[in-house]
Formats: structure tokens, sequence, C-alpha cells
């Protein structure tokens, strides 16, 4: 985290602020004014009170001086409330700036980052912290401005009336420092019991939760977890008994150092009156001074606490905008029918000058996962350490400066994929067998899109992976892990987000192909019918074929699948096996495969071990070698059931 005191700590935010300078600076124009305005009051009382007790002014000017007070005082009123609506709307378009962009960083990413996100954070860093930094625009540096040019014209007039009176305002910073030293009893506190918050919200999402009751009630914890909890709030109310006395110290500190300023005020004043012939208007305007001076001064100490809140989120909302995102491919990318390998079933495999491209072509492929600083978002992530995804690689174990090695590589090297020269051929079913951290999944997100080489050559359909955007990657691959995720939407929208303008009739045929009619049929609303968080009302199979059926409606050139028919029972697994054969006719599909069923009917079986391939072949044939890793894994039982 950056130093709250670095003027350049935030770039990316000054940058949004700037392009909303003007509607800022009409508020603190506002402000200003709003702020001034009442100090010309107290001249005009001043010349209210002296022309009367001097006989100078008649009724009728009075009245004027008297108008001209409550004019003086809306306008004060007026431009203060001006001043707040323009600096709340400046600041509104600031903060859907920033939730906007960090929305958009967040969303482009490297696919690792996920793994290091803490449940939760990312909703707290769009939402609090974005809010806690729009109250430094909306309020930290609009009283700022008010005040400091409130104290600033007070001083002014003061000293020019008797420059004397000055020396009564050195009472200010002795009462002031005495309200630090309380401030900083209240951050300490502040700081414990941010602490002790943590504890509390991290059991109470811990054993509020299905397995953490599971555990604690397995091992017989739940009335200890009870009475921790209990202990841990019985402290935090301590500390906000502690935070409130010591704030209350400190205003009483502060009141009392106003109320010998203004008594002193007054002494100063019946002296000047009876010694120095100071007129009586004088005296009053000198304490009126004084006492407005109260308020800009104890507002500017009120801002600490939200110049300090607001400095954090600020901080914390630059970390997100500062963050290196995944490598921008839109600008690289070649304009739509530029690309110098044309598609498989494009001209020339007529005239028979050209066959058709592969579905899926990798040469000398080698990736090494970064270490997690690479990719992990100061308080975002989660203690700098990966978490698990089911179909990502846990890496990054050991920290900022080093990382697990996953893959194995040439002399402990440490690549997950090291070389991998793998072609798959239009209509071709290609399974993906291994041991744990061979590089199995490594190698579907890279041949996915999802995660860039560090060198070497992916092309799927003929097409450099390298020089595709997001939106032609997606067109030509599909991808679908072994744990899908389901929109918290309707069947339908489910469906369509692959492809939008897919008619209900092709939304249900391919259901029926993944065997989800009777399910689609059994619903109250069929294919309106809100399938639940997560898709919380579909079993794991369901989830699985919707992501099937999600996928066959872009008719993809490359279909990666991480166990596909892992959650589905013989019968079903059999049907959609049966399904995927017709609904990515003419596609290449490789399968990460952990059940022999899955892998003997592939055409063709690669063996991974340590991130390299070492051994290509069908079922029968690699079984009948006896030193072969095929062999090792089905007579380890890896390959499952059949």
């Amino acid at each position: 985290m950056t130093r709250t005191g670095d003027a350049n700590r935030t770039p990316h935010v000054r940058d949004m602020v700037r392009a909303h300078r003007g509607r800022f600076v009409v508020s603190y124009v506002f402000q200003v004014v709003g702020g001034v305005a009442p100090l010309f009051q107290v001249l005009l009382l001043r010349a209210v009170v002296d022309g009367l007790i001097e006989g100078r002014t008649g009724t009728a000017q009075a009245f004027g001086q008297i108008a001209g007070m409550a004019g003086l005082g809306l306008l004060g009123v007026w431009m203060t409330w001006a001043a707040r609506v323009t600096a709340t709307a400046a600041a509104g378009r600031v903060i859907a700036d920033l939730r906007s962009a960090m929305f958009r960083r967040l969303t482009t990413m490297p696919i690792h980052f996920y793994t290091t996100v803490r449940p939760g954070a990312v909703v707290s860093r769009l939402t609090n912290d974005v809010n806690g930094a729009e109250e430094m625009y909306t309020s930290v540096i609009p009283v700022v401005v008010s005040s400091v040019t409130t104290i600033a014209t007070s001083l002014v007039i003061v000293a020019f009336i008797d420059p004397r009176l000055v020396l009564l305002l050195v009472v200010i910073p002795v009462a002031i420092a005495y309200v630090r030293k309380a401030e900083a009893r209240i951050n300490e506190l502040i700081a414990k019991s941010f602490d002790v918050v943590k504890e509390l919200s991290s059991t109470a999402e811990t054993f509020v939760s299905r397995d953490g009751a599971v555990l604690a009630r397995q091992n017989g914890q739940t009335a200890r977890e009870q009475a921790t909890f209990q202990e841990r709030s019985a402290a935090l109310a301590d500390l906000s008994t502690g935070i409130s006395r010591a704030a209350a110290t400190s205003g009483a500190s502060y009141g009392t150092a106003f109320v010998l300023i203004t008594s002193g005020a007054l002494a100063t004043g019946v002296w000047l009156v009876t010694e120095q012939g100071i007129t009586v208007g004088s005296v009053i305007l000198i304490v009126l001074y004084l006492q407005q001076l109260q308020a800009p001064v104890q507002a500017l100490l009120n801002t600490r606490y939200p110049r300090m809140r607001s400095s954090i989120a600020l901080d914390r909302v630059e970390a997100v905008l500062g963050a290196e995102p995944a490598r921008d491919r839109a600008a690289e990318a070649p304009a739509p029918g530029t690309v110098d390998t044309p598609p498989a079933d494009a001209a020339g495999a007529d005239d028979g000058r050209a066959a058709p491209a592969p579905a899926l072509r990798t040469r000398d492929l080698r990736f090494r996962y970064p270490p997690v600083s690479a990719y992990s978002i100061d308080g975002l992530s989660h203690a700098g350490d990966a978490l698990s995804i089911p179909w990502l690689p846990l890496v990054g174990l050991s920290g900022d400066d080093g990382m697990r090695d996953v893959g194995g590589g040439r002399d402990g090297a440490g690549d997950a994929l090291d070389g991998i020269d793998l072609t798959v051929g239009r209509g071709e079913v290609v399974a993906v067998v291994g041991a744990s951290g061979a590089g199995k999944s490594t190698l579907a997100t890279v041949i996915a899109g999802l995660v860039d080489a560090d060198s070497g050559i992916v092309e799927v359909d003929g097409r450099p992976l390298a020089a595709l955007d997001e939106q032609q990657r997606a067109g030509l691959i599909a991808y679908i892990p072994q744990d899908p995720y389901v929109l918290h939407a309707s069947v339908r929208e489910n469906l369509r987000y692959a492809k939008p303008d897919a008619t209900d009739d092709e939304l249900l045929a391919v259901c029926e192909q993944v065997a989800l009619g009777d399910l689609v049929r059994g619903l109250d609303d069929g294919l309106d019918a809100v399938i639940g968080e997560k898709g919380h009302r579909l079993s794991g199979g369901e989830r699985q074929r919707l992501a099937i059926a999600r996928a066959a409606l872009r008719r993809p050139a490359l279909v990666v699948l991480d166990e596909p028919t892992a959650h589905l029972d013989t019968a079903t697994e059999h049907r959609v096996r049966t399904a995927m054969s017709t609904l990515f006719d003419g596609a290449g599909v490789v399968m990460i495969a952990h059940r022999l069923s899955t892998v003997r009917d592939a055409d063709r079986i690669v063996v991974l071990e340590h991130g390299r391939i070492t051994q290509e072949g069908p079922h029968d044939e690699l079984a009948a070698v006896a030193d072969g890793g095929y062999r090792r894994l089905l007579d380890a039982g890896a390959m499952g059931r059949e």
C-alpha cells in the first residue's frame, strides 16, 4: 500500500477527477462565497450597533443594514447548498467512472488472479471502498476549502481592527496539541477494534456455514467457538467505550480552549473600550468572529478521520486501477478477415490446393506459472497465496519469490508445459491423461485461450491464438470445465449467453440432445425457469449438460473439455457422449480425462508426464506397452472405473 502522504499515490484516480475539474471548481467557488458571506454580516452588525449608540444611524438606515445582513445570510445558506449539490454531482460522476474502471480492470486480470481473490473482497472493493473515496470530494475537500477561507478572512479582519487581538488565538494551538494527543489514543483503539472485527468476521464466516458447522460439530467445538465469539464481542464493546471516552475528552478539551478564548476576548474588549476608545460594535464583532472561528477550526479537525478513511479507500481503489491487466489483444489483433491463415472451410479446400487446417496445432508450447506477486492485488488477494479453483492448478504457494514445481520441467525448472507439440484434426477426439500435476489442466487453459503461453505456437483452425482478441477466441473455442459456472438466471438466459440470437427451437433441440429435455419440460416455467445462484436447482450432472449445450450453440472449431461427464451416471454419460459427437461434429475435441470409459472411445490418447507428452495413440495400443505411462495409470487405478 502506498503512503497517503505521497502526492502521486493515485495517478489513475487523479486523472478521473481531472476530467470533472470544472464542476469541482464551481463547487469550491460556491463554498468560498458561502463561507465568507456570514463574516460580512458581522461587519454590518457592528455598523448598526455603533450607529445606534452614537446616534448616527436612523431607523430607515438601520433597517437597510439589517436587510443587508439578512441578504448575506441567505447568500451564505444558498451558496453552501449550491456547493454541496455541485460537489455531490461531480463526485457522483467520478465515483461512477472509478467503479466502472475498476470493474473493467478486475474482469481483464490474468486468469490466475482469480485464484487469489478473497470471498466477498471484490464486492467490498467495488462498493465500500469506492463509496468511502466519495467522502473525500463531498465532505473533506469542501470543508477544508470553506474552513480555511473563513479562518483566513476572520484573522485578517480581527488583525485589521486591532493586531493585539490575534494574540488571543495562541490558545488554539495549545488546545489542538492536547486534542491530537487524545486522537493518538483513539487511533490506537480503532486499530485494535479493526483487528477484533476482523477476527469476529472470520469466526462468523467460518462457522456460520455448512462446512464450518459440520467441522465444529464433528469435533465437539461448537461451544468453544461460541465462547470465543462472545469473548471477542465483549472486547469490541470495551474498545468502543474507550473510543467514545477518548473522543468525548478531545471534544471537551477543544470546547474548553474556546471558552477561554472567548472570555479573554471579552476582557480584552472591555479594556479596549474603557482605555483605548474602541467602539462597542468592534468588541461585539471580535467576540462573534472568535466564536465563528470555532466552527471552521472544529470542522477542520473533524475532517481528519474522514480524510484518513478516504485516503485509505483511494489507495485501495488505485491498487486495482494500477494492477497489470491481461495482455490487451484487441489492439494487436488483425482486423476481421485479414488473418493470414484462412479457416479450414474457406476457399482452397474445394480446388485441392490446400488441405483444411487442423482444429488445433501447437509447436514447442511452453508455460511456467508466474509468482503470485505478478498478478495479485494488495489487500484484495488472499495473503499473497493462490486459492484452489477446480480447473486451475494451485500455484505460488511459496510466496512472492518462488513457486511450486507444478510441471516438473527440465532440471526441476518448474515448467508446467515443456515443449508440447500436438495436432488435433477436425472431427478428431483426443483425450489427455496423466497423473496429478502432469500439466493437463494447464494445457487445457492455454489451448482454450484463457492463459497465454510463454513461448511456442498455438493455432486454432489455422489462426494464431496470440493474434486473436477475446471475441475472436470465443468464436473459435468452447471451454467446458469440470464444474461449470451457471448464472443466477433462467435456462434461456444461460443458454443464450453463448448465442444471444438463438431461437427457442434451437434451445429446446440442444437440450434434448444433452438429455436436458425432460428437466426443462418438468420445470414450472420451462426455459424461463430461474435455476438459482450457481445453479443450485440443478445437480452437478445437469450443470455439466447445460454447459455442453451452451457450448454447442456456438458451433466452435475447437472444444476443450475438462472431464465433461464426471458427474453423470453411466446411462446418461453414454447418451451425452453420443450427443456430443453430433453437437461438435466437425470440431476438434480435446478432453482432460480421468475415467477409462471416457478415454476408451477417444480417437487418440495423449499421455502427459511432467509437462511433456510421453505417449500418443489409441487405448489398446498404449495399454499394451508394459512400461509406458498409460499402463502405469491403468495399473494404479488412476483412470477410475469403466
